[in-house]
C-alpha cells in the first residue's frame, strides 16, 4: 500500500510540476481590482470562463473545460492560492485580502483542465 501511494504521490507531483512549466498566456478578459488601506491590500477579481463541467460538456458534445487552479502572486510571494474543480460558478468572482503596499503588481494565474494556464496582472491602487 506504502508503494503505491508514493507511486501515486510521485505521478501528481510530476503532473504538478509539468502545469508549472507549461507557457502562460496573458489574458484581456480578465478584471483585477486591488486596493491597499493602512497596508491591506483587498483584491476582487471577476474571471470571465465558461466552466464547462463534464455533463454540460457531454450534453453539447464537446470536451470539458473549467479552472483548476488559482494563484495569486505578489513579486515571489503567495498571496492565494486555490485548488478548484468544475463545480466553481462559471464566470466565477474571487475576493481575498493579503498584506502589501500600493505600487506593487498583483498577478493572478489559472490553469484550467488541459493544463493550459493564463495570466493577467494590475498595479496595487
Amino acid at each position: 500500500m506504502k508503494k503505491l501511494m508514493l507511486a501515486l504521490a510521485s505521478i501528481a507531483l510530476m503532473a504538478t510540476s509539468a502545469m508549472a512549466e507549461a507557457p502562460a498566456t496573458e489574458v484581456t478578459d480578465m478584471k483585477i481590482k486591488a486596493s491597499e488601506k493602512n497596508g491591506v491590500v483587498k483584491a476582487k477579481i471577476s474571471i470571465k470562463h465558461d466552466m464547462l463541467t463534464y455533463d454540460q460538456a457531454k450534453k453539447k458534445g464537446v470536451e470539458a473545460n473549467f479552472i483548476t487552479h488559482i494563484t495569486g502572486t505578489v513579486g515571489d510571494k503567495v498571496v492565494y492560492d486555490a485548488s478548484t474543480s468544475q463545480f466553481l460558478s462559471k464566470n466565477p468572482l474571487i475576493k481575498f485580502v493579503f498584506n502589501g503596499k500600493k505600487g506593487d503588481e498583483l498577478k493572478i494565474t489559472y490553469t484550467q483542465l488541459k493544463g493550459e494556464v493564463f495570466f493577467a496582472t494590475k498595479e496595487i491602487k
